[in-house]
């Protein structure tokens, strides 16, 4: 699969292993057949009805980052329409609700915010909470303070 991806800046060349990097997301979505969202963030939707309609016509959607990155009325309306293909959502904007329309449809695929339950993440966010206790407990602040 070609990868292709935005950020800030792009990566180091010894990081990119042949990914491609666009400067702005306006300039990335026409080129996306396959977009997935990983980024952090979640209170002012990234993905509207302007860059939904940048995709290319039959392209598939997958968010694992947050809800909130997108406006779930202009994902339903690209899915229904026949713009996107399909999408797989695991995380949504109401959380722990999920939007009842996006269930009815079959080219939905519906998760339950589970992005990160893997063995290795799971262990590290159990040896982040145990060095925030550590250091609180050393008078210093937690290193990530809720």
């Amino acid at each position: 699969m070609r990868v292709i991806y935005t950020d800030i800046r792009p990566a180091a060349a010894s990081l990119e292993n042949g990914a491609t990097f666009y400067a702005s997301i306006e300039d990335m979505l026409p080129h996306c057949q396959v977009l997935t969202l990983h980024v952090p963030g979640g209170g002012v939707p990234l993905l509207t009805k302007n860059e939904f309609g940048r995709l290319p016509q039959g392209a598939v959607f997958v968010n694992a980052a947050r809800g909130g990155l997108v406006d779930e009325d202009a994902l339903f309306e690209a899915l229904t329409s026949g713009h996107l293909f399909s999408a797989g959502l695991d995380v949504y904007r109401s959380e722990p609700n999920v939007d009842k329309r996006f269930a009815e449809l079959d080219n939905v695929f519906l998760t339950p915010h589970m992005a990160s339950a893997t063995i290795e993440t799971r262990g590290q966010m159990g040896f982040t909470a145990l060095d925030n206790v550590a250091a609180v407990l050393d008078g210093r602040p937690a290193l990530n303070p809720v």
